[in-house]
């Protein structure tokens, strides 16, 4: 992880909720919110990992608590919410962090089963959205909140790399991020979205040429990889701390006149 330098305190006295918190961007969104003076919860359906990144959050000095919670449940979502609340404070902030991808699902639309269609958008989709109709109606009421939605480069263009079931839940995650802007911008909470293209998180090197079941599927593996980086401006991938600071932006103040947006984090490999 590139080294932070966090010397803001942008969301002192605030309570930010961050899915997908045990590893790649949700942990550098943790820690970066808790390093702003956020109290955080550290939400993942990895329980021991949401534990270890809340735990690095307090030796730091910061205040956060973890919270196991499979999204694509949608009454274990509204349990947590709960439970988040009585833990630390109504929530000021959401960002919808977790996502799986479809690494496997290049064959093309036959060879997707409708269980794994199902998986990912129940996570990838679903799963933000059960959060926002939990906290979205309390942020109304208090009269102020900001949403984070991670999509991808791949909801505004395709996948490169992953699956159409991936492409289309997070061209989806973009849709709902623009109608709940426009739903509740007059109700003082804004609702944005992330593009990020390559960073460098367990999901992006599982689906790397290591994974690769065969020799074959290494090879073609590596000539995506290959095409991806002759079109990169930027010739490397993110880190997942860059991911963070995006995130935190569109939370905080200093992007107070700034709703409904889809910020392109992708060094320039998309542009619009």
């Amino acid at each position: 992880m590139r080294n932070r330098h966090v010397t803001t305190k942008r969301f002192e006295g605030r309570v930010a909720l961050i899915t997908g918190a045990a590893s790649g961007i949700g942990r550098a969104t943790a820690l970066r919110f808790a390093d702003e003076g956020a109290a955080v919860a550290v939400v993942d359906r990895d329980a021991v990992g949401a534990e270890r990144t809340a735990a690095e959050i307090a030796t730091a000095g910061g205040h956060a608590a973890g919270f196991e919670c499979d999204v694509s449940t949608s009454e274990r979502v509204t349990a947590l919410v709960a439970e988040v609340e009585r833990a630390l404070a109504p929530i000021d902030v959401l960002a919808n962090v977790a996502g799986i991808g479809d690494t496997a699902g290049r064959e093309g639309i036959e060879g997707i089963d409708d269980a794994r269609w199902s998986l990912v958008l129940a996570v990838n989709l679903n799963g933000p959205f059960y959060l926002c109709r939990a906290v979205l109606p309390g942020m109304a009421a208090r009269g102020h909140g900001a949403v984070v939605n991670v999509s991808s480069l791949a909801g505004r263009s395709k996948s490169a790399n992953g699956g159409l079931a991936y492409t289309a839940s997070k061209a989806g995650l973009l849709g709902l991020t623009r109608h709940l802007a426009f739903d509740y911008g007059q109700r003082g909470v804004r609702v944005n979205a992330i593009c990020p293209g390559g960073v460098d998180t367990p999901m992006l090197r599982a689906g790397g040429p290591s994974a690769a079941e065969s020799e074959a599927d290494a090879q073609e593996r590596r000539r995506r990889v290959a095409a991806y980086g002759w079109f990169m401006p930027i010739k490397r991938i993110s880190a997942p701390d860059e991911q963070a600071a995006a995130i935190a932006f569109l939370a905080s103040d200093d992007a107070s006149y700034i709703n409904g947006v889809s910020l392109d984090v992708n060094g320039g490999l998309y542009m619009a």
